[in-house]
């Protein structure tokens, strides 16, 4: 962590010192051929998401994201690899854009380098977050089973895999610290467990891993299936890094830094979900509808300082789903899916 940010204050700092020069070439001096965002757009079938206050844009296709700031001479690809290329221009208000940005986007996307992710670091803690509990019992399922009023409570199934996946992973792995929000039926605000989360000291070296357990319910009663959740790249996790924390006084650089940074959490969030949701395939996949990955900025995802996910567990709603739920055997499939995932995780990250 420490040599990637030291290689970005580099960067930003040659960047700021120079006024956008880098190694003695200027935006101005470039030869490239640039496009109206109208030109580029019709040409690919990238959007455009853009924060004029921030000088900061972002063009996504369903192959790559492509992350840039105007006039700075440099571009982030699916937010993991950094790179110099000519800079995006505003003129009088609009963008322009270098053509060599139109191979980037056409090309089909790459597989992501998890050793280029981590870059030396290595998952030194697990969080595990079972919602709700106490006085919030979640999600309720009410069905009637073989002529019996049945219920189930969200609480319930969440706390249950949530400390046989917090036993599982202490005894896996004992040089790793393995935490967990609540061991028994206790009301936790969403503050409090994020907060437990975030005050981990660690090393600048080190990662932790945030896992938040709940089940789903919906009026269609037909739904069934697990899906993973991961915070949308839209949305800011607030300040990562600090004025303090890196003994930087320059306002403009703290807030490349932080942008930087919220894109690295975001690519390691969704390598995690992936690797959950595959795990959870190779275990109820065969049982239950795999419903994918999917974006939203839930307060556990977007407040907690680290690569995190929101794993539903399945719909108490459903009366055959909420039967499932409801039995251990069941339980325990769905927690050595989720152990599996945050286990190849690992062994990708520190590979």
């Amino acid at each position: 962590m420490a040599r990637r940010y030291f290689r970005l204050v580099c960067i930003g700092l040659i960047l700021l010192l120079s006024g956008g020069l880098v190694l003695g070439q200027s935006a101005e001096s470039s030869t490239e051929e640039y496009l109206t965002l109208d030109q580029l757009l019709s040409r690919t079938d990238a959007v455009l998401q853009w924060d004029p206050a921030a000088n900061h844009g972002v063009l996504r296709t369903p192959r790559l994201t492509l992350g840039f700031f105007a006039d700075m001479p440099w571009i982030t690809l699916d937010y993991t690899e950094y790179q110099r290329a000519a800079p995006v221009r505003v003129d009088d208000g609009e963008l322009l854009f270098p053509e060599s940005y139109l191979g980037l986007l056409q090309n089909a996307g790459r597989d992501v380098d998890m050793g280029t992710v981590a870059d030396g670091r290595r998952v030194a803690a697990i969080f595990i977050d079972p919602g709700h509990g106490g006085r919030d019992p979640g999600a309720i399922g009410k069905h009637t089973v073989d002529g019996s009023l049945f219920e189930i409570y969200e609480k319930d199934i969440v706390l249950d895999v949530g400390v046989n996946l917090y036993n599982l992973l202490r005894q896996s792995y004992p040089d790793r610290r393995v935490a967990i929000s609540r061991l028994d039926d206790t009301y936790l605000r969403l503050e409090e467990r994020t907060n437990m989360a975030n005050e981990m000291v660690l090393a600048d070296n080190e990662v932790v891993l945030f896992v938040s357990l709940h089940a789903n319910a919906s009026l269609n009663t037909r739904a069934t299936g697990f899906e993973v959740w991961y915070l949308s790249p839209e949305v800011s996790r607030g300040e990562l890094i600090s004025r303090r924390s890196t003994e930087i006084d320059d306002p403009d650089l703290i807030s490349i830094l932080n942008t930087l940074r919220d894109e690295e959490l975001t690519i390691e969030s969704i390598l995690l979900a992936r690797s959950v949701l595959d795990g959870l395939h190779g275990r109820v996949g065969s049982i239950t509808p795999n419903r994918g990955m999917k974006m939203e900025s839930w307060y556990v995802v977007r407040n907690a300082k680290m690569p995190s996910v929101l794993v539903e567990l399945g719909f108490v709603t459903n009366t055959d789903e909420a039967v499932r739920l409801s039995r251990s055997a069941y339980l325990h499939k769905l927690t050595m899916g989720i152990y599996t995932g945050i286990h190849q995780f690992i062994n990708d990250f520190e590979e």
